[in-house]
């Protein structure tokens, strides 16, 4: 599937095109993975305003909408790694945008709460959000946008179908107890 002219990225003066022509341009997984790294880097631009990192933003936003949540729920809800989520946590505990307690019920679970600071960026980091995606979608027809929301949605599906398949297959076998012999 070749793209018409008028859809690949414009090349800046002086510059390379950001999407090779050929075969790349015919590639999904190389479109979105460039969406994604371009994303990344137009937040990195705006989240700095706040203090605030790009893989921040889902443990944020979970905060903001649910104050005390423990580590384990935060990577389950925000789909990261474990370690990649103790280090946004521990970086926005440095930063002053969260603190810690023990739990009550299980002292070995820290629960994780935003400060007060926190809170007031929220505000920003919201407005930021809005405005980044209608910065990004701004031209694009609104029956465009819907199509392309939902074929990314089926996309996003279809690879958290083949990841979780492919994590159950790779899991080793239970090993069996040896039973001694008499």
């Amino acid at each position: 599937m070749a793209f018409p002219a008028s859809a690949r990225p414009r090349p800046r003066a002086g510059a390379y095109p950001t999407v090779p022509t050929l075969v790349h341009e015919a590639q999904v997984t190389t479109l979105i993975n460039l969406a994604a790294r371009l994303t990344g880097k137009a937040a990195r631009l705006r989240m700095g305003r706040i203090g605030a990192w790009p893989g921040q933003i889902p443990l944020l936003l979970w905060l903001l909408e649910e104050d005390g949540v423990i580590q384990k729920e935060l990577v389950e809800r925000s789909n990261m790694e474990q370690s990649t989520v103790a280090e946004h946590l521990d970086r926005m505990e440095r930063d002053g945008l969260i603190y810690r307690e023990r739990g009550k019920d299980d002292r070995r679970k820290y629960r994780f709460y935003l400060t007060p600071k926190a809170r007031m960026a929220a505000r920003d980091l919201v407005r930021l959000l809005e405005t980044g995606a209608q910065t990004f979608t701004k031209g694009i027809p609104k029956d465009d946008l819907a199509i392309f929301i939902r074929v990314i949605q089926q996309i996003i599906a279809r690879l958290d179908d083949y990841i979780t398949a492919a994590s159950v297959r790779r899991r080793p076998a239970p090993r069996r107890k040896r039973v001694a012999a008499k």
